[in-house]
């Protein structure tokens, strides 16, 4: 149901609210009390109507204070005053009434115009219809089939100027930089909180199978951007100007049962209106159906001829139990924590999920990617985490050799464990062709050539991904990491110090800049970078390693023999790298120690032995024979060994 009063109208079905034809941000308690006050215009709403409605009998609240605060945003949205209501009356000591004239019609769960209220000046854009698509079959009114029979001459004629309109306009948008795209958070409206793995889950393979559909002229801003939107009240405009982006997809998903509604609206943001919008109505099985069919409603919207290469996926590509898909978004929700437990979780659903259904590609390429980041992140050690990252990408790639998060994780296994360089960058570049959008894709590439020692091509990877996920805190830390490597330590610091102010309390910008005091002999600031990061991991050991380097470093040797004394300790019980324990001997003066934890490490195949060319806390031991012997065995590229001392020529970063 649409219901309209002023210049507004509430599609109760799509969730939305429109004034002039725009969207306006609405939070769900709000937009509830809205919906229950135009349903009776004029009439009295109680406050126990009212508590019904938003929060049911069984859920005990502050009633008021809740209610004051949900009108007062209500009022701030319509412009409306308590003292002189155009919309919402105060009855005193008896409730609310809606007094603005409401009509109502039949609503469209399928919007999608025409002619597109995006469209062609001028043009009147038809009314919405109702058009609710439920499972296998479309339910729609008298009243679509006549309004459609009424306009189908018109829709002829007013379509092409429309498919001229709209290719003018791409054109244009592609002439000056690639079309832009962010998919905004999936809002949960479902009233309850455990259902937002599933919200969060839809909005980031959203964003996956548009990054995949689309060709190289199609850019889809990622999912740490993206989620800096979740619960946000910025209208489509707003947010479209602050990440300069050409189109917005927004959405929501309510979960009942095993029914699923999914709504999703393209906007273009320049000319502000919408495309098209759509209402979903299935059980469990069809939510990859919807995905599908979403990525391609949009590939279609923006391509028409500019970009006839569009790829689709086949329909047995996205033939998953619902059950399976359930773990794999829950999964995708523990791991975007990056905590130990989180990645622990994750590999947990990952493989419930391909038990309950052996033949879900992504499911496997999602579990190899957490094997091979708990190695990195040093949760699980070499032997335990990459056999079995190793396994589930094969099996991906039997399944779907289209699948780029398995040739990701393949690389990763190729360049972490394996020392392959070459077989690696083969990798990561099949997997950029497969999804150019990727910017966890162009991050990975930019740490391989970091390590590789290329540190212009490495920023300008970076450059991409930033390009595409502007507010990823650990996209702008690696440039501050990149720097690191490269020894210029100042240029490193200020880029640290660039990413902290997005977000003080990220662990590895605090990390990476400890590196850099490091790097310039400044331990004292070093320590306390490298403590906050090791109080944020929740005390990792190759944090606590470095705290324990710098008081080596600086002098202190009693507490860095302390916290050494801790780490082997640990080590008994749980994995601790021997690379990490090499660093504090390193520093500590004892050389002999620190070689043979280095080749504990290469026993282990460490991935930290990543660093080993131009690690500034192996410094001590690096004029060692037996060290340049380990720099050869690593099989370092010679633009690694050679790379530290030369200064990179990076392309500007945004």
């Amino acid at each position: 149901m649409v219901f309209r009063f002023g210049t507004f109208e509430l599609d109760t079905v799509l969730g939305v609210l429109r004034h002039d034809g725009l969207r306006v941000r609405l939070s769900d308690k709000p937009f509830r009390l809205l919906n229950l006050l135009v349903e009776c215009p004029g009439q009295i709403v109680n406050h126990e109507q009212i508590r019904q409605r938003l929060w049911g009998s069984d859920t005990f609240v502050d009633f008021e204070g809740n209610l004051s605060v949900i009108l007062a945003k209500l009022r701030q949205v319509l412009g409306d005053s308590p003292g002189k209501p155009l919309f919402i009356e105060t009855v005193p000591r008896r409730g609310y009434r809606f007094v603005a004239p409401v009509t109502s019609i039949e609503t469209a769960s399928d919007v999608q115009p025409l002619v597109g209220n995006a469209g062609v000046e001028g043009v009147q854009e038809p009314q919405p219809v109702m058009v609710v698509e439920r499972g296998s079959g479309l339910l729609r009114s008298r009243r679509a089939f006549v309004l459609a029979a009424l306009l189908i001459l018109g829709t002829a004629t007013l379509g092409i100027t429309y498919f001229w309109s709209l290719r003018h306009s791409v054109d244009a948008a592609h002439a000056s930089h690639n079309v832009i795209i962010l998919v905004t958070p999936f809002e949960n409206l479902s009233g309850d909180p455990s259902q937002e793995y599933l919200s969060d889950g839809l909005t980031e393979e959203m964003i996956t199978q548009l990054g995949e559909s689309a060709p190289k002229q199609l850019s889809v801003i990622a999912r740490s951007t993206a989620l800096r939107y979740k619960g946000s009240h910025k209208t489509v405009e707003e947010i479209g100007n602050e990440q300069n982006v050409d189109y917005i997809l927004e959405g929501s998903l309510r979960r009942q049962g095993n029914i699923v509604r999914v709504t999703a609206q393209l906007f273009k943001v320049r000319r502000k209106g919408s495309l098209w919008a759509k209402a979903y109505e299935r059980d469990g099985t069809d939510i990859l159906a919807v995905q599908r069919d979403v990525a391609n409603r949009i590939a279609d919207s923006l391509s028409v001829e500019l970009l006839p290469s569009v790829r689709k996926r086949s329909a047995g590509s996205i033939a998953v139990s619902p059950e399976a898909h359930d773990d794999y978004l829950k999964g995708l929700f523990e791991f975007n924590k990056r905590t130990e437990d989180g990645l622990r979780r994750s590999i947990q659903y990952f493989r419930q999920g391909i038990e309950r259904d052996p033949n879900f590609g992504a499911g496997y390429a999602a579990l190899a990617y957490s094997y091979a980041t708990a190695a990195s992140w040093t949760f699980l050690s070499p032997e335990d985490a990459y056999p079995n990252a190793r396994q589930a990408a094969q099996k991906a790639l039997s399944i779907d050799g289209t699948i780029a998060e398995a040739h990701f994780a393949t690389a990763e296994i190729l360049h972490e464990y394996d020392w392959d360089w070459s077989g690696a960058e083969k990798e990561y570049q099949r997997a950029l062709q497969l999804n150019p959008s990727s910017a966890t894709g162009h991050k990975l590439y930019a740490e391989y050539l970091t390590h590789a020692g290329r540190y212009s091509d490495a920023l300008a990877e970076l450059r991409r991904a930033q390009h595409l996920d502007p507010l990823s805190m650990i996209t702008n830390s690696l440039v501050c990491y990149v720097y690191v490597h490269a020894r210029q330590y100042n240029d490193a610091i200020s880029e640290c110090k660039k990413a902290l102010e997005l977000d003080p309390n990220f662990g590895p910008a605090h990390y990476f800049l400890g590196e850099a005091y490091s790097g310039r002999h400044l331990y004292d600031k070093a320590l306390l970078e490298h403590r906050t990061a090791r109080d944020l991991s929740g005390d990792v050991s190759m944090m606590v390693a470095a705290v324990a380097s710098n008081y080596a470093a600086s002098g202190n040797k009693r507490e860095a023999r302390k916290l050494l004394g801790e780490l082997l300790q640990r080590s008994k019980r749980n994995y601790v790298s021997a690379y990490a324990l090499a660093k504090v001997y390193a520093s500590l003066g004892d050389h002999e120690q620190a070689r043979q934890a280095l080749e504990r490490a290469f026993e282990q195949r460490s991935f930290e032995l990543l660093y080993l060319a131009d690690d500034p806390l192996l410094d001590p031991v690096r004029n060692e024979l037996w060290f340049k012997q380990m720099v050869v065995k690593r099989g370092f590229p010679n633009s690694a060994i050679n790379g530290a001392s030369a200064a990179p020529q990076p392309p500007a970063m945004h």
